[in-house]
């Protein structure tokens, strides 16, 4: 058997937009400045190294001595061999008063006269280590600085030129809704 069908068809409302972008635009115009350049200063102050060298005590000692040096050299030395002589002249006069002790004393002053001992020797570097003397003062620097710097000044200032336009969107129908019936099979009267 065979039943009566209903057919339905739906056709759905859609709709569509339009839309127009929105404009912006800005123009800025740079400000004039005015800018000045300090410059930096340096200062040195400089001291030079100094080395002092001291040859005296070696010219000395290698017997190259100045007139005053050597004078005074030969003014001490003839005292102390005023000094020694003085010194052996009373003891030998003292050995030449004691004749109570019966004793040849100037046979014996001749021999130690005659045979004196012997020179004592010594090894020595001329000049000696050290005679030569040093004084260094090393370089001294002193650096000052000033520093500089740019000063800027805005001498004109400019305004912002803004322009806007909004957008847009527009609604609109792009499909109309529709719903079809159909009626399949059996013939049905659709009178009433």
């Amino acid at each position: 058997m065979q039943f009566p069908q209903i057919r339905l068809q739906q056709t759905y409302a859609q709709i569509g937009l339009r839309t127009t972008d929105p404009v912006q635009e800005i123009q800025q115009t740079p400000a004039e400045i005015s800018i000045k350049q300090v410059p930096s200063q340096m200062n040195i102050e400089r001291q030079p190294a100094q080395m002092i060298i001291d040859q005296e005590q070696a010219w000395n000692e290698l017997g190259f001595k100045k007139i005053s040096v050597l004078m005074a050299d030969m003014v001490e030395f003839s005292k102390q061999e005023a000094l020694t002589a003085v010194a052996e002249i009373a003891q030998e006069g003292d050995q030449l008063a004691r004749i109570e002790n019966k004793a040849d004393v100037i046979v014996a002053q001749a021999s130690e006269k005659g045979n004196p001992p012997p020179l004592d020797t010594v090894l020595a570097f001329i000049p000696s280590h050290g005679s030569v003397k040093f004084q260094y003062t090393p370089t001294e620097l002193k650096i000052n600085w000033k520093k500089g710097g740019a000063e800027i000044e805005p001498t004109q200032y400019h305004n912002t030129t803004h322009n806007y336009t909004p957008g847009k969107t527009e609604v609109y129908l792009r499909q109309k809704q529709a719903l079809e019936i159909d009626f399949v099979g059996l013939n049905v009267d659709n009178k009433l």
